[in-house]
């Protein structure tokens, strides 16, 4: 019996240690000839179509990601992806390999440069890398929809669903909840949905003078910035989960949640979808379909190989691909402007000029007014000092508290024009007095110039109301203040450039078009002046720069801005739900003109873009997208395309891709320049009224389908088999501190040359340390590698200590200093060093006490004797500083700073010369 525990106790360990190996899919891994429903994309609203349409259990549904599927376990030397979990990596996923890492056009409104033009990649798609800001917008931004002819889609449609998503919990306490103004209205937010919405355990005193600033100036600072009040400032929640602290994303929530037991959901990676397989008009069921084309299914190719595949549906074609990819599909299969794919020899076969028109994006400009005040910490005194930055990581590692829980960006805000501005009534009179087409691009089809007159008039509207905010401030902790025009005049495209479906479409967001854009960032910029020299705001001795100093003029401001505006990642519109008359792509069921069963779900369905990010609103729009079509094929009989039907093989592979069309035998309608063009007509779909037939497909406490495994499972390859990964956190402190350290195959192991042996005592479970403490408990486990560190961690009753004794400088995982000195930042990249700071390297000591049940952590890293005399400095939030000195060692500044569980943290730092 011991002998069976002891090896299942090894098997366990190493189960825990061993990195999991995702390989690409093989390209003869066998396919299902048909699926009821194909899913192209693996991004936020893939995984959600695909995980509710597979809550029944009755249906197949098949995803094809061109993206990989992101290790969450490796071996330590195996590039540990913490840029995607961990917070203080916010940002740092961008030119990565989960990143399309896309170009624009040249800006020519501009400087005439390319920009670059970020998109998640991978099962998650943005999910992986974005800043996790959880915004809905206003009230305002989805009533606009329904004004522009959406009728189902403003606020109040779309607010269950934006409940449906999360997994909502206010985690800040009373005195914090108090300071940062965070009082949410618990009838907006939803508990029981997969993505968790939460706060950081961890906030920076910039923060609240951030907010304080704002408030002298009068703006409203809102209490709960998603219950459809959007114009003020605030501090928002972001997609983390409350108890790892770690990102919440749509691979996470969507996915691992479900495929062990969903054995109707096949997702393959690394395919990239080519085109949609259009049969000729006919009637498929005697059921309230418009008239139009039948999509059999889809191409596509696997990465490495220049063969074609291509695999059918007996229900529905959905494109999640984005606001990029997705009309390069469309247009690649014949849909689109007759002008543009005669250009590229593609037959037409639907005449849809409003495929990748009406693109959108939010302008951003970013700008640093770097903090003097050295006493308020900032992440840069984290980078710029190793000891401190180890010391605070395995604060998180252990705890899961302090600064490594925080992500780029807490507070921002969406000011009204006219609150910031007494230029808005001039810009409003010069906005309406536009001709609808004078700074849209030449040759435009009449129903997208009458699109764009309908959007013209609401957001003239928005430039005057006081309740719609016209741009955003997003601040962080070192004096960044960047600004984004939140409902942009100017219109883009995005449109193939190539037959070549390897070939990146031409992304042309046409920044300032419309010079309101970039009037709304002057105005912007010169509320930045007054917003620093607040009261609040003083306290951090903010240094602007040139040209963004007190005196700044808008003519020397609008080069800066023609310089560095970059995109905040919010394309949309390339595929508007709008009415066929105004340039629309889809109708309000989503169903692309023109088709009976072809859907796109993505953000480029969006015809205005809302004055948020982007995130929420996909999650709320995804989970809507997945009931109508619930309820739109609700009653179907399956078509051979059920989890049981007949084993998998694959579709012919097609060599020639001059003769694509002919050998692929579910497309039967020839694309040929004979072949006449389908001309789309309005559809008239009943609006989802009856919810109660629903019913059936809601899972009952998110219970699973355990129908039998189909054919496709059993051959598939590794990174479309469900994953056997350990948690990532184990609820016990040793473990996962075990966990961190040690993630290798076995022990005593190795990490860079370095022996390590493990001792432990006392193996009981602990109790989490955010549960009450109900017995009396001690264990301890002691890391020690040879000439390195030796680590102690120690959990007793309700403390948990960490001692680290280092024999050598220790390794500093995931260390990178800031980069060189710079004027304007774009993204959320890491800000660059001030020429004025200090970076040091010294022993510190670093000391944690928190009070009430919250579990306590001490780490020591020196023993050097230490005289001290204090000097107090008291600032309005209780931030002192303390001089110290030594005898035979440098000069100290001791720095106490409050962090978000109500504690003192004592940090000891070398004084600057």
């Amino acid at each position: 019996m011991n002998s069976m525990l002891a090896l299942w106790f090894l098997f366990s360990f190493h189960t825990l240690v061993s990195p999991i190996i995702l390989d690409p899919r093989d390209v003869d891994a066998p396919f299902l000839a048909c699926y009821d429903y194909i899913i192209c994309g693996g991004g936020v609203s893939g995984l959600v179509l695909a995980n509710r349409l597979t809550e029944d259990p009755n249906v197949s549904v098949l995803v094809l990601e061109a993206g990989s599927l992101q290790v969450l376990l490796r071996q330590l030397n195996d590039n540990y992806e913490d840029f995607i979990l961990y917070p203080i990596e916010d940002g740092d996923g961008l030119g990565t390999s989960y990143d399309w890492n896309l170009w624009t056009a040249p800006q020519t409104y501009l400087d005439g440069a390319e920009r670059p033009y970020d998109m998640g990649r991978g099962v998650g798609g943005g999910s992986l890398i974005n800043g996790m800001c959880w915004t809905r917008g206003g009230k305002a931004d989805y009533d606009a929809w329904v004004t522009l002819g959406n009728p189902g889609w403003g606020w109040d449609d779309l607010l269950p669903y934006f409940k449906k998503s999360e997994n909502y919990t206010d985690n800040v306490d009373s005195h914090f909840s108090r300071e940062l103004y965070i009082k949410p209205s618990p009838s907006t937010h939803g508990s029981d949905g997969y993505v968790h919405v939460s706060y950081p355990r961890y906030f920076y005193n910039q923060s609240q003078l951030f907010l304080d600033g704002l408030r002298e100036l009068g703006i409203p600072i809102l209490t709960d910035p998603n219950n459809g009040t959007a114009a003020g400032g605030m501090l928002i929640p972001d997609s983390i989960n409350p108890d790892n602290q770690t990102r919440s994303y749509a691979r996470l929530d969507y996915f691992d949640t479900v495929i062990n037991t969903r054995q109707n959901l096949h997702v393959a990676t690394h395919q990239h979808v080519t085109r949609v397989l259009i049969d000729g008009p006919h009637n498929v069921r005697s059921r309230n379909y418009p008239a139009g084309l039948w999509v059999s299914g889809v191409e596509f190719l696997t990465d490495g190989s220049l063969a074609f595949h291509n695999v059918s549906c007996s229900r529905e074609v959905i494109l999640s691909a984005g606001a990029v990819h997705t009309p390069q599909i469309l247009e690649s299969s014949g849909i689109g402007d007759p002008a543009l794919l005669s250009k590229f020899g593609i037959p037409v076969i639907i005449n849809l000029p409003g495929v990748g028109n009406n693109f959108q994006d939010h302008p951003y400009v970013g700008v640093v007014y770097y903090y003097g005040n050295s006493s308020y910490f900032n992440i840069d005194m984290l980078y710029n000092n190793p000891q401190l930055f180890t010391q605070l990581e395995q604060e998180y590692y252990v705890n899961k508290t302090g600064p490594w829980t925080a992500g780029a960006i807490n507070t921002v805000a969406f000011p009204s024009l006219p609150s910031i501005s007494l230029n808005w009534t001039n810009m409003m009179y010069d906005a309406a007095n536009q001709s609808t087409s004078q700074h849209l691009l030449s040759g435009l089809d009449s129903t997208i110039i009458a699109g764009y007159e309908a959007q013209k008039a609401i957001l003239v509207n928005f430039l005057s109301r006081p309740d719609v905010g016209a741009y955003e401030i997003l601040n962080d902790n070192i004096g960044l203040l960047s600004v984004a025009t939140m409902h942009p005049f100017s219109r883009g495209s995005v449109h193939i450039q190539s037959t070549n479906p390897f070939l990146q479409p031409l992304i042309d967001p046409r920044y300032c078009s419309n010079s309101l854009d970039c009037q709304v960032l002057v105005e912007a910029l010169l509320f930045n002046n007054q917003l620093i020299d607040t009261k609040s705001m003083r306290l951090l001795e903010p240094g602007p720069y040139a040209p963004f100093l007190p005196n700044a003029t808008a003519e020397n401001l609008m080069p800066a801005i023609q310089t560095g505006l970059r995109t905040e990642f919010h394309g949309t519109g390339t595929t508007s739900m709008l009415p066929l008359n105004l340039g629309g792509v889809v109708d309000t069921h989503l169903r692309v003109y023109g088709t009976k069963n072809l859907r796109v779900v993505d953000a480029g369905i969006i015809p205005l873009v809302p004055a948020a990010h982007l995130q929420a609103p996909v999650y709320a729009i995804a989970e809507k997208a997945a009931d109508i079509i619930k309820s739109d094929n609700l009653g179907l009989a399956s078509q051979g395309c059920s989890s049981n039907s007949a084993s998998a093989q694959q579709d012919p592979i097609i060599t020639n891709s001059s003769n694509r069309t002919s050998s692929l035998n579910v497309s039967s309608y020839s694309r040929t320049s004979s072949s006449p063009i389908f001309q789309p007509t309005e559809s008239n779909f009943p609006e989802l009224l009856n919810a109660s037939a629903l019913v059936a497909f809601e899972p009952s406490s998110k219970l699973n389908s355990t129908s039998t495994r189909p054919p496709f499972a059993l051959g598939g390859a590794q990174d479309q088999l469900p994953s056997t990964a350990p948690q990532f956190v184990t609820g016990d402190e040793i473990l996962d501190a075990i966990s961190i350290f040690l993630t290798s195959r076995s022990a005593p192991t190795s990490i860079a040359g370095q022996t390590i042996s493990i001792s432990s005592t006392n193996s009981i479970q602990g109790p989490s340390f955010l549960s009450p403490v109900s017995s009396s408990s001690t264990k301890s486990t002691t890391i020690t590698t040879n000439n390195a560190a030796e680590v102690v961690i120690r959990a007793e009753n309700n403390s948990v200590s960490t001692e680290l004794t280092p024999r050598k400088p220790a390794l500093i995982h995931g260390y990178r200093p800031s980069g060189a000195a710079g004027n304007i930042i774009s993204g959320f990249q890491s800000s660059p060093s001030r020429s004025r700071q200090t970076s040091t390297s010294l022993p510190w000591n670093y000391m944690v006490q928190n009070s009430g049940n919250v579990r306590s952590s001490e780490i020591q890293a020196s023993s050097d004797p230490v005289t001290s005399k204090h000097v107090q400095h008291t600032s309005r939030h209780d931030t002192k500083i303390a001089y110290t000195s030594s005898s035979k060692t440098d000069d100290r500044k001791t720095t106490t700073y409050t962090s978000t569980v109500t504690r003192l943290v004592t940090i000891t730092m070398p004084q600057a010369g």
